[in-house]
């Protein structure tokens, strides 16, 4: 018979002790996703009502619009999904119904980025946050000045423009400038 020493012993209960709490963690993982998940439904749910009390009519809920992004031409498929898209008269609002701290900073950078790509990709009227802690609606308006590209003014343009439209009247004129 294979005698085990001190030594063996303290491997085995080391292995089994890593996989015993490998197996809490995880479970205990499992649990806390399953958790977000029922409390995310429910505040979904509740976050509905709250809107059509506001007074907006719910056009969609969890739409996913594909996006595909190419990395040095290659196609990487992923998409863009909002929590409600919302309409109130003629106007047509991207909801993004969030809790905890992040509710109560939409302007911080990591909810801009975000609210910046709903309002990019689904082209609302503006963007809503709402607040289901403290039950607090934040309308968001983003106005997006695009640079010009790097190099190109536009002054020798419209000098040229300019110049063309002295040149053409001064043919039609005969060269006379009254």
């Amino acid at each position: 018979m294979l005698a085990l020493l001190p030594v063996d012993l303290l491997i085995i209960g080391m292995i089994a002790g890593a996989l015993i709490i490998y197996n809490i963690i995880k479970r205990w993982q499992s649990f806390r996703a399953r958790h977000r998940v029922r409390q995310a439904g429910k505040a979904e749910a509740a976050a509905g009502r709250l809107l059509e009390t506001a007074g907006y009519r719910i056009l969609a809920v969890q739409e996913r619009v594909p996006v595909v992004t190419k990395i040095n031409g290659k196609p990487h498929k992923s998409h863009i999904q909002a929590d409600f898209i919302v309409q109130k008269g003629k106007q047509v609002f991207v909801v993004d119904v969030k809790t905890g701290e992040a509710a109560q900073k939409p302007a911080a950078p990591e909810n801009r980025r975000q609210l910046l790509e709903y309002y990019l990709v689904y082209r609302p009227d503006g963007v809503l946050v709402l607040d289901m802690d403290k039950l607090k609606l934040y309308h968001l308006e983003f106005e997006v000045e695009f640079p010009s590209p790097r190099g190109v003014s536009p002054v020798p343009c419209i000098l040229s423009f300019c110049a063309g439209i002295l040149a053409a009247l001064l043919i039609i004129k005969g060269g006379k400038i009254s």
